[in-house]
C-alpha cells in the first residue's frame, strides 16, 4: 500500500467490505475500512473549492518505478546525469527516509537525497509520456454521454473510453477493458442508491478497478446535489448510506474525497485525484 498522505485501499473479497483498518472517527468509523495516514496535509479553503483547481493543459513527463507508481514528474526535474535523474521535488508516490528514496507502493530503493535534491537511479526508473486512459462506466448510457465530454475537457491530454455496464455482469465482475489509469463509475440517483458492499451494484466493479489502477477510482452520483457549494458530495446522504444503508465502503470513499454527488462539481475531479495520488495531477 502506498505510503502517502492519501493512499487508497486495496479491495478485499468481492462478497464483503474492503479489507482495511477502521478509522478513529468520521465516515467509515467502525466499518473495518480506513486510510493510512503518513502525515497531515494542509488544505486551504480555496483548494477545497471545486472551482479553483484544474488539471494542467500540458501532460507532464512522469518518472515511474518499475511497479508503475509515479515517483516524480518533469515539473520537479532539475538535471539528467549518466546514472541518475535529479529532482527538486518528488511526487506523492515517492518517499524518503534516512536519506534514501523508496517507492511508496513496493518499497524498492530508488535513489538518495543530497543537498536538498533527489537522485533517482536510471536503472530503477522508467519515463512515461503517453496519454492517460480514463474509463467511464455506468448502467445508464445517458450518464456516460453526459460525463465523457466533461472529462475530456478537464483532461485534454487523456483518452476517455466508455463502458456501458449490464446488471447481469456486475456480480463477480473480473476485468475492465484495456489498462485504464483512472476509472470513473457514474450512477444516476433514482431513490435508493445501492452502490457498494453486499447489495451494491458496483462493489465488484470498484474492487476490480482498484486492482487495475492502484486505487485511482472516482464515484459520481448524479441527481444528488451537495447542500453546500464547496462540498464534493451530499454529506448527509453519504453518511446515511455508510452508517444506515449497509454501505460502509462508499462512506470511506467519500472520506477519501473520491465521491462526487453532482455533475456540476466535475471541476473538482483534479482536486479529488490529486489526493488520490493520480500520477499526473
Amino acid at each position: 500500500m502506498p505510503a502517502d498522505p492519501w493512499p487508497l485501499p486495496n479491495p478485499g473479497p468481492s462478497s464483503g467490505s474492503f479489507d482495511l483498518v477502521a478509522p478513529d472517527e468520521g465516515l467509515g468509523a467502525g466499518t473495518g475500512i480506513s486510510r493510512q495516514v503518513q502525515g497531515d496535509v494542509p488544505v486551504s479553503d480555496a483548494e477545497r473549492s471545486p472551482r479553483t483547481k484544474r488539471a494542467p493543459k500540458e501532460m507532464p513527463l512522469r518518472f515511474r518505478c518499475v511497479c508503475g507508481t509515479c515517483i516524480a514528474t518533469s515539473e520537479g526535474f532539475v538535471d539528467s546525469r549518466d546514472d541518475s535523474f535529479v529532482f527538486r521535488t518528488l511526487h506523492v508516490g515517492g518517499g524518503e527516509a534516512a536519506g534514501r528514496v523508496v517507492c511508496g507502493e513496493c518499497d524498492q530503493a530508488l535513489g538518495f537525497r543530497s543537498d536538498g535534491l533527489f537522485f533517482l537511479r536510471r536503472d530503477k526508473i522508467e519515463q512515461r509520456a503517453e496519454k492517460l486512459e480514463v474509463l467511464v462506466c455506468s448502467l445508464k448510457l445517458q450518464e456516460i454521454n453526459d460525463l465523457s465530454p466533461v472529462l475530456t475537457d478537464i483532461f485534454p491530454y487523456s483518452s476517455v473510453r466508455e463502458r456501458l455496464l449490464q446488471k447481469a455482469e456486475l456480480r463477480g465482475f473480473a476485468a475492465l477493458p484495456g489498462k485504464p489509469d483512472l476509472v470513473v463509475v457514474v450512477h444516476r440517483n433514482e431513490g435508493r442508491a445501492l452502490l457498494t458492499d453486499r447489495n451494491g451494484f458496483y462493489h465488484d466493479v470498484l474492487g476490480c478497478a482498484y486492482k487495475q489502477t492502484r486505487g485511482n477510482v472516482l464515484v459520481v452520483l448524479t441527481r444528488a446535489e451537495p447542500k453546500a457549494e464547496t462540498d464534493l458530495f451530499d454529506k448527509v446522504m453519504l453518511r446515511s448510506l455508510s452508517t444506515s444503508g449497509d454501505q460502509p465502503t462508499i462512506g470511506v470513499l467519500s472520506g477519501l474525497g473520491q465521491v462526487l454527488t453532482s455533475c456540476t462539481q466535475m471541476s473538482a475531479i483534479p482536486f479529488c485525484l490529486g489526493k488520490a495520488c493520480l500520477s499526473v495531477v
